[in-house]
């Protein structure tokens, strides 16, 4: 991102000027066309209800509702199952989600379930019982989903459903167990484990609803209804809420985005970038605004701009000799790894520490095949060259995901394996 503008001293023919670009550029009309039209879950008060949403993922994933789509959402919402598990999750399911993936499953007597009461326990907000067959195999196959749209888990819920269906699970049974919240990607993919108590939950965000399950489903051959009705649940995702009467709900949250949004939205930031600033600058210091409202937005700016100019490099130093000069954080740990190796330091021992590092949330070297979809596709490592590492004539890759939440932690364990490997921060 370029440098920001001061844009606290911009002229008012300098406003003018933008407020004309603004208003003459194709984006920014796009956007106010979309923006500026009420979602059905708007229109009717809904679109931050639990139970609005629950209601349409159960009939979206249901295989006899009037969308006309049989199985195929109930599986694509099984492959987000699998891609958002954690490995400890993942591995009891080993076989079932291998078929998941490969296209081997076969689903019977699919049934959807919403606010599903359970005597002395509480709700279950969707629940999915079907008969499958895998690899020859058939099971009864059970997904209990906790579905978190704006508040946060209280009284141990998905704990008390976790024992409950498992003590009632037959030996032909599978449960699985999801915790569905408008978490952003990039934060879901930081997750060391669930945020639910019970961590035999599988979390998963909005977003994921929308990549691999909604707009797969649009770039089907579909009715004219369920294109219609998916678009505005689409739109409802995507659409901040403002309700002030609503304070149940946190105002602004964003659910999810599509890609053709996110693609447009970020046009216009790129556009737009001094006249969407300085309107916030302007708000942030108008006494006639909520004093709520400016600290909030003065805290966005402070964010904006201290991301923004933290331009600051790191230098590694070994045995007290500047080896590596000016290096950006994303390249943190590959310096780090690259040095260690051209030191001659590596051996199995090394190596395992180095693999087994976690200090950024993902491992710190991984070998191709081994990336999960949510690290492809936020570019959690570099693949667009010949392996970073050798090592037994197997490559691998390093993780790029350094920040001020990780770096010092990263800097410091290295440092006390390496007494010799020293950094500093320019």
């Amino acid at each position: 991102m370029e440098e920001l503008i001061d844009f606290s001293n911009l002229t008012i023919d300098q406003i003018r000027n933008e407020i004309i670009k603004f208003k003459n550029d194709v984006v920014s009309q796009r956007l106010e066309k979309y923006y500026g039209t009420k979602s059905l879950g708007e229109i009717f008060g809904i679109s931050r209800k639990e139970l609005a949403h629950s209601n349409f993922i159960a009939w979206l994933l249901g295989n006899q509702e009037s969308h006309n789509l049989g199985d195929y959402p109930f599986k694509k919402f099984l492959e987000i199952i699998v891609l958002s598990s954690l490995a400890p999750q993942a591995e009891p399911h080993k076989a079932l989600f291998d078929s998941i993936i490969t296209g081997d499953l076969t689903v019977k007597d699919l049934q959807t379930y919403t606010e599903k009461s359970i005597q002395s326990v509480g709700r279950v907000d969707i629940l999915i019982e079907a008969e499958i067959v895998y690899f020859d195999t058939a099971k009864k196959l059970r997904i209990i989903i906790e579905n978190k749209v704006t508040t946060k888990e209280h009284s141990d819920q998905t704990t008390k459903y976790f024992d409950y269906y498992e003590s009632r699970k037959g030996e032909n049974c599978i449960n699985l167990y999801v915790f569905l919240t408008p978490l952003s990607g990039i934060e879901l993919s930081d997750l060391e484990e669930p945020e639910c108590s019970c961590k035999q939950f599988i979390q998963t965000n909005y977003q994921n609803l929308v990549d691999y399950l909604l707009e797969p489903i649009l770039n089907k051959d579909i009715t004219d209804k369920t294109r219609t009705i998916i678009n505005e649940y689409l739109q409802t995702l995507s659409q901040p809420t403002q309700s002030e009467e609503d304070e149940e709900h946190k105002q602004g949250l964003i659910m999810a985005i599509g890609n053709e949004e996110r693609e447009l939205l970020t046009r216009f930031w790129d556009k737009n970038q001094k006249l969407i600033l300085s309107a916030l600058y302007a708000i942030s210091s108008d006494p006639d605004q909520d004093k709520d409202t400016r600290d909030n937005i003065s805290s966005a700016l402070d964010s904006i701009s201290g991301t923004t100019k933290d331009r600051s490099l790191l230098n590694i130093y070994f045995d007290n000799e500047l080896t590596v000069q000016n290096i950006k954080k994303s390249d943190l740990g590959y310096s780090t790894v690259k040095l260690i190796e051209e030191k001659g330091l590596i051996n199995d021992e090394i190596f395992n520490f180095l693999r087994q590092d976690k200090s950024c949330s993902f491992q710190l070297l991984k070998q191709p095949d081994e990336f999960t979809e949510t690290e492809i596709k936020y570019r959690k490592y570099r693949t667009n060259d010949e392996a970073e590492l050798t090592y037994n004539n197997k490559g691998y890759y390093v993780a790029r995901n350094w920040g001020i939440g990780n770096i010092q932690r990263f800097m410091d364990k290295i440092s006390t394996k390496f007494p010799q490997i020293k950094f500093e921060i320019n």
